[in-house]
């Protein structure tokens, strides 16, 4: 893997880790309604731009590792949680990495079901977790056709628009992953080692 990989990788890695640890833990703190819609919708818009850069297949599941990580680093563990941006990475490398659907609306959508399903079902009938088994099928339902359907319809027309304002960005920028002392790049560097020495000091202290 070579070195603007590993950058890349760290840097929307920990993007989408600290919107987590951030937006993540106050939505589901306050108990707010479909918590779980936005927080779909900003992993696969940033994996969507990653893959503008890196589209190699495994690098939104690495991506998605590397937010799991910094979650964890910042916020008490929960693992459906984890689960939930694990599975995110899989489906998205499935179906943009391996599969290559035409239609990016139709692949973003497609993931998203994917993900609510596979999340759901596993977290009920495999982790049994008590407030999933307690609310049983209609449970799994209720998550996947409302909280799913909401984020594959946010999906499907941002998932497109973030390829574009990717391809706009790489076309704007040269090379920003680049390990070189210029604007842009030394930015991304700096902007990556600040994100993971932040999540690194708060598991610390």
């Amino acid at each position: 893997m070579k070195k603007e990989h590993i950058l890349g990788v760290l840097f929307f890695g920990g993007l989408w880790g600290i919107s987590e640890a951030v937006l993540g833990d106050a939505l589901y703190s306050g108990n707010v309604p479909y918590a779980s819609v936005p927080l779909t919708v900003i992993g696969f818009v940033l994996m969507a731009i990653a893959y503008v850069y890196f589209p190699q297949k495994g690098t939104a599941l690495l991506i998605a590792a590397c937010a799991m990580l910094y979650k964890f680093l910042n916020v008490p563990f929960f693992a459906c949680h984890l689960l939930g941006i694990l599975l995110m990475g899989m489906c998205y490398d499935l179906f943009f990495s391996v599969l290559k659907i035409k239609s990016r609306s139709l692949s973003a959508a497609a993931a998203v079901y994917l993900n609510y399903v596979l999340f759901a079902l596993m977290i009920t009938y495999v982790f049994r977790y008590e407030h999933w088994v307690q609310a049983g099928f209609a449970g799994v339902l209720q998550h996947v056709l409302i909280s799913g359907s909401m984020a594959a319809l946010a999906c499907a027309i941002l998932v497109p628009a973030s390829f574009r304002l990717g391809r706009q960005i790489k076309a704007n920028t040269a090379r920003p992953f680049n390990l070189r002392l210029q604007f842009v790049p030394s930015g991304v560097l700096a902007v990556t080692i600040g994100l993971w020495i932040f999540g690194i000091a708060v598991y610390i202290l």
